[in-house]
């Protein structure tokens, strides 16, 4: 069994995904990452996971590669998840596998959710970070209005071309920013800063990653309503949810609106003491143990 995490590509949906990959035996994890990141941030814990006999694949999310960029249309939250699940789909059928552990963090956090509730039968167990799912937008504005504050560079992304402008200058500056002001305590941010910029520099990845917010839940376009139609659906997957205490991103008070009916075979959160948004850099060790608990014991209840 390889313990290197490894740089590989994987062909699904007519998409090439470049790929971290780490194990080469043992049960399936997938991993997800979001935005603006990249599966960087994943090789400790696929190291670790794959030390402990699983086989770990953290693919870049449609878009974030030249190689697996949609040419007929925009990266809208719903083509994401299809393509993913194809990807996973792709991935059981050569590990010989019926069923996989799904992770995701912020973007991959959602999209994540999304492939559950849409192909429950692909995944044992679901691992969200960062951000929640189930959410009543009702209940936000009415218990939690500093959220509009809190979600302001969404709104900025809705401007499009000054947006795109502007977070490409000088070199992505204000991509840099936003990574330390979302996890001011991480003492690898300046490598951090420097993997996620070079992704973002290669063409048509921003335009794909500000996609997913101009077409999403988050968008006043047709799709934006279907896809707010989905959070009210459930997910029947065993579900983990973990969050930084200090994330500004996703404040406390949108995660206790968070409706546990969405979640019929289960959902525990838990909050890693201290960290921001970006938890599996922040808390890599303590997040690949916690993984391996959860997983050992959705592999026991299945």
């Amino acid at each position: 069994m390889s313990l290197t995490v490894i740089e590989a590509q994987v062909q699904a949906a007519g998409l090439t995904f470049p790929v971290l990959r780490a194990g080469a035996t043992g049960p399936l994890v997938v991993c997800l990452h979001g935005f603006p990141d990249n599966p960087e941030g994943y090789r400790g814990i696929a190291a670790t996971l794959a030390a402990q006999g699983y086989q770990v694949v953290c693919p870049y999310l449609p878009g974030y590669s030249p190689l697996n960029q949609r040419r007929d249309g925009a990266h809208d939250p719903v083509f994401v998840r299809d393509a993913l699940n194809t990807l996973v789909e792709v991935l059981l059928k050569e590990t010989g596998q019926q069923q996989c552990h799904l992770v995701g963090h912020d973007w991959g956090s959602v999209i994540a959710c999304l492939m559950a509730q849409h192909r429950p039968d692909l995944f044992k167990t679901l691992c969200a970070m960062s951000v929640p799912y189930g959410m009543s937008w009702l209940k936000i504005a009415t218990r939690c209005p500093v959220y509009i504050v809190h979600a302001w560079y969404i709104l900025f992304f809705q401007l499009r071309s000054f947006a795109d402008w502007l977070i490409s200058r000088k070199g992505f500056a204000l991509l840099a920013w936003l990574l330390k002001f979302w996890s001011p305590g991480y003492a690898g941010m300046p490598s951090m800063q420097k993997s996620v910029i070079k992704t973002f520099q290669q063409p048509g990845v921003l335009k794909a990653a500000l996609e997913y917010y101009r077409t999403s839940m988050f968008s006043f376009m047709p799709l934006g309503f279907h896809i707010r139609s989905l959070f009210n659906k459930t997910i029947p997957v065993r579900t983990l949810a973990l969050r930084g205490q200090f994330d500004v991103t996703m404040p406390e008070a949108v995660w206790e609106v968070v409706s546990p009916k969405a979640f019929p075979k289960g959902i525990t959160l838990e909050v890693y003491a201290g960290a921001g948004h970006f938890t599996q850099y922040e808390r890599a060790d303590a997040i690949a143990q916690r993984l391996l608990a959860w997983f050992k014991q959705g592999e026991t209840a299945a």
